[in-house]
């Protein structure tokens, strides 16, 4: 028996309306890039990477972590997981956080056009094309498992997955990396890293899917008979208990890396500063210790689904502050002391605050992630309907 929607019209009028102007307002963030470059933004030559490139890492690790928890639960048989539409919605999801990250990270460039060089002519000693063709390699893997979750063929979907969680398992480890091997940067030469952009990525990618199913459920996009009803609460579940567990661990890992500090005060203590007490100390404190770990974790702990959604609200939109402790601290720190002193100009600055202009195109990027997930999910169920596959 079909289940009817639970969220009202009025409610679900509201967040269509605001996902278009969250859309509106990007769209002028997006209209000044082209227009002015990168003038509006806030980064300069000391500080080149900014909340771009940190929404680009979030997205990814959300992609990633979305696609191995659907692969793993649909090769292990997990309830809620164990079916290919589940399976599908995931992917979907999963594709919603990588596009609007590429995205992100294209803006970033000085030469928006020569950014397919790194495919026509890539150097594989550089981590920078190896991560973008791993990416490549992976969005058409998901594409791929996509259409054959229309196909009751488990004898190629599941190695197909398989081969999906090892670079799900790979890109956000390898992005630790991507810093950690910078000998340069002393706050980013740590081999915690990879482990750390693993955990944020399982943490953050287990919050976007609780949240996707519960709007999916809601919305009647899945069948609603009594075994599915069942399946659905025991796969909210386990994502709840996965997002608590990685955002958990991701602390103890985090807590680990700053307690270097008190043994050696020479080895981090620059950028961690800039990080505990510095112009970003509310990063730390309010947006990623508060709002991304103490009250997604309070709220998970509870027996009330509706203070999970919420929690895992916070922890997809809050661990992007993970991102930045890390990559705008390591680079605030001079390399050779006097340096700022000795050349002044508004581009040579240790000290990045995002911009308005910044700001908005994050917007349009999240609005942009949003709407690849509706046009994805009205194409599988469109599919669906056309094709009739078993579950």
């Amino acid at each position: 028996m079909e289940s009817k929607s639970p969220v009202s019209k009025g409610w679900q009028g509201l967040l269509i309306a605001a996902w278009l102007l969250t859309l509106a307002v990007g769209a002028v963030g997006m209209y000044q890039r082209f227009t002015q470059g990168h003038l509006p933004a806030g980064y300069g030559s000391y500080v080149p990477w900014g909340l771009w490139v940190a929404l680009y890492f979030h997205g990814v690790g959300i992609a990633g972590g979305v696609f191995a928890l659907a692969a793993l639960g649909y090769i292990l048989d997990w309830p809620g997981f164990a079916n290919r539409a589940a399976l599908r919605a995931a992917i979907v999801v999963s594709v919603a956080g990588i596009l609007p990250a590429f995205i992100g990270v294209w803006l970033d460039l000085g030469h928006l056009e020569r950014a397919f060089a790194i495919f026509t002519r890539p150097a594989f000693t550089s981590m920078m094309a190896f991560n973008a063709w791993m990416y490549g390699v992976f969005v058409l893997v998901a594409a791929l498992a996509w259409a054959l979750t229309y196909r009751d063929d488990r004898q190629w979907l599941k190695p197909l997955l398989g081969l999906g969680t090892m670079f799900c398992i790979l890109f956000p480890s390898q992005s630790g990396a991507f810093f950690g091997v910078v000998d340069a940067k002393p706050y980013w030469h740590s081999a915690l890293l990879p482990m750390m952009f693993l955990t944020s990525a399982f943490a953050a990618g287990s919050a976007a899917l609780l949240l996707a199913r519960v709007l999916q459920g809601r919305w009647g996009i899945a069948g609603w008979d009594e075994g599915v009803r069942r399946d659905y609460e025991r796969a909210i579940e386990r994502l709840r208990a996965i997002c608590l567990t990685a955002v958990l661990v991701y602390f103890v890992f985090e807590f680990a890396e700053f307690s270097i500090v008190f043994w050696s005060p020479f080895s981090h203590a620059p950028a961690l500063e800039l990080v505990l007490f510095g112009p970003y100390w509310w990063v730390f404190w309010i947006v990623h210790l508060l709002l991304g770990g103490l009250l997604p974790i309070f709220l998970l702990l509870t027996r009330r689904p509706g203070a999970w959604t919420l929690g895992a609200v916070l922890v997809a939109l809050c661990f992007i502050s993970a991102r930045l402790n890390v990559l705008v601290p390591g680079q605030a720190v001079a390399e050779i002391r006097g340096l700022q002193e000795a050349f002044q100009h508004e581009r040579l600055r240790y000290i990045y605050h995002a911009t308005p202009m910044e700001y908005l195109v994050g917007a349009f990027l999240f609005g942009s992630g949003v709407a690849v997930f509706v046009v994805g999910s009205w194409v599988s169920a469109w599919l669906a309907r056309r094709l009739k596959p078993s579950v």
